[in-house]
């Protein structure tokens, strides 16, 4: 649609770059918008709202909202555009899985400050940085079961490959970055 989401952290919205014109528009959010994802085959935006427990999705043809429950402190959210799921870190050790034809929730326990999120839309696996540890929680998408891969210390970002399907996850304290073959 060729447009730009822009979360306003201080400002509880989001703004809308229309790229065509750099013309601009905001949409209220919830507390402290942090994180922005789109799902591109279904128009719809989904903004974390960081000082609360809850989900802005923002239709992309009309900027109308809907409020999601998702778990304490969102910090992060991906798209699996093929399965239509939508993967929220929480800060509390969760991922709240939305599903993005009814925006009905699930809960996963994953590791200490669930801190970022990265899908790999190939195998269906969703990967989970634990700020406060030492390791990773991987998903399976299809099942939502978890098994937990180490990696360095404090892991806070994740992003996939999608070419070789290899997983890197930035380590801030120990200063490194763990690259994981897919599981």
């Amino acid at each position: 649609t060729n447009q730009i989401y822009v979360a306003n952290e201080e400002s509880d919205n989001v703004t809308v770059i229309y790229g065509a014109t750099n013309n601009t528009t905001t949409v209220a959010t919830g507390l402290s918008p942090y994180a922005v994802a789109v799902n591109p085959n279904t128009h719809q935006i989904y903004v974390t709202n960081g000082a609360s427990t809850n989900v802005t999705v923002i239709d992309g043809a009309t900027n109308s909202t809907t409020t999601v429950a998702v778990g304490n402190s969102p910090d992060a959210v991906a798209v699996n555009s093929v399965t239509n799921q939508i993967y929220v870190a929480n800060a509390d050790g969760t991922v709240t899985v939305i599903d993005g034809a009814t925006n009905n929730t699930t809960t996963v326990d994953a590791g200490i400050f669930s801190f970022a999120v990265a899908v790999n839309p190939n195998t269906n696996q969703i990967y989970v940085a634990n700020l406060d540890s030492y390791n990773v929680t991987v998903i399976d998408g299809a099942t939502n079961n978890t098994t937990t891969l180490t990696v360095g210390n404090n892991p806070d970002a994740v992003a996939v490959n999608l070419t070789t399907n290899n997983i890197y996850v930035a380590n801030a304290v120990s200063n490194n970055v763990t690259v994981l073959t897919s599981q």
